[in-house]
C-alpha cells in the first residue's frame, strides 16, 4: 500500500491544474523536433529584408535598418503569429483531442494558460529574439547614431512584443470561440488591420493609449523619445491579454466539447 501511494501523484484543484502538461506539450511541438530550425531561417531571412530595403549610400543605414524592422517588422510579425498559431485550438477541436485531454486532470485555465505561455516562449526566441539580435548586430557594424542606445532599442523590442503577445492572445480566444481556422484567422487579422487604422477614424484620439500605438511608440522610444502615453500603451497591451485570456478561459469553461 505505501508503495503504491508512493508512485501515485495527487490531483490537484488548483484553478491551473495541468498547466505544466500542456506547457511542456506544446514547447516540445516547436522545439521538440526540426520545425524550429525552419522556423529560425524564416525568420531570420525576413530579418534581412530591412537591410536590402535601405540604400547603401544613405547617412544613417544601420538607424533605419533598426526603425524599418520595428516599424514594418512588427506588422509582419503579428501575421506571422496569426498565422503560426491560427490552428492551435480549432485542430484539437476538429480532431477531437480536446475529448481526450480533458478526460484528464486538466483546467480549462491550465489548458489555455499553457497553450498561450509556450508559444509566447517560442514567438520571444524564434519570430522576435533571435532576428532583433542579428539586425542590431549588424546595424552596429553598418554605424549607428548615438541617440539610438542598447536600452532604448531593448525597450522598443519589448513593446513590440506585447503587440505580438496580444494578437496570440486574440488568435487563442478566437480558436475558442470558432471551429474552423480560416474564421480565426480572417477575423485576427480583420481586428489587427483595424486596431492599426485607428488614427485615420474618429477613434484617433483614444490610439496613443491602446496596443496598436506601441507600434510608432517602439520606434520613438528606440530614438531616445519615450513617448508620455508609453506607458498607458504597455499597461492597454497587458490587461487586453489578460482580459482576452479570462474571457477564452470563461468561454471553455461553459462550452460542451
Amino acid at each position: 500500500m505505501n508503495e503504491q501511494s508512493r508512485e501515485l501523484q495527487r490531483v490537484t484543484s488548483s484553478w491551473y491544474r495541468g498547466f505544466d502538461a500542456i506547457y511542456r506539450k506544446e514547447l516540445a511541438a516547436w522545439f521538440g523536433t526540426h520545425r524550429w530550425i525552419n522556423q529560425s531561417i524564416i525568420w531570420m531571412a525576413l530579418t534581412l529584408t530591412p537591410a536590402l530595403m535601405v540604400p547603401t549610400a544613405s547617412q544613417d543605414r544601420g538607424g533605419a535598418m533598426l526603425s524599418l524592422f520595428l516599424w514594418s517588422g512588427s506588422n509582419m510579425m503579428s501575421i506571422g503569429t496569426i498565422i503560426l498559431t491560427q490552428g492551435t485550438i480549432v485542430t484539437e477541436k476538429l480532431t477531437q483531442t480536446l475529448l481526450w485531454i480533458f478526460s484528464k486532470p486538466l483546467s480549462p485555465a491550465g489548458f489555455i494558460l499553457g497553450k498561450f505561455a509556450a508559444h509566447a516562449v517560442f514567438l520571444g526566441a524564434i519570430v522576435i529574439g533571435a532576428p532583433s539580435i542579428v539586425i542590431y548586430v549588424i546595424a552596429m557594424f553598418i554605424g549607428l547614431p548615438t541617440n539610438i542606445l542598447p536600452i532604448n532599442y531593448l525597450v522598443g523590442v519589448m513593446m513590440v512584443y506585447l503587440v505580438l503577445l496580444c494578437v496570440l492572445a486574440l488568435t487563442i480566444l478566437l480558436g475558442v470561440l470558432f471551429d474552423k481556422i480560416a474564421a480565426v484567422t480572417a477575423l485576427a487579422l480583420t481586428i489587427f488591420f483595424s486596431g492599426a487604422g485607428l488614427p485615420s477614424t474618429q477613434l484617433r484620439s483614444i490610439e496613443p493609449y491602446t496596443v496598436w500605438a506601441l507600434q510608432h511608440h517602439a520606434y520613438e522610444t528606440m530614438n531616445g523619445n519615450f513617448p508620455s502615453t508609453g506607458w498607458w500603451a504597455m499597461a492597454s497591451a497587458v490587461g487586453s491579454i489578460g482580459l482576452l485570456l479570462t474571457m477564452a478561459i470563461a468561454w471553455m469553461n461553459r462550452s460542451e466539447l
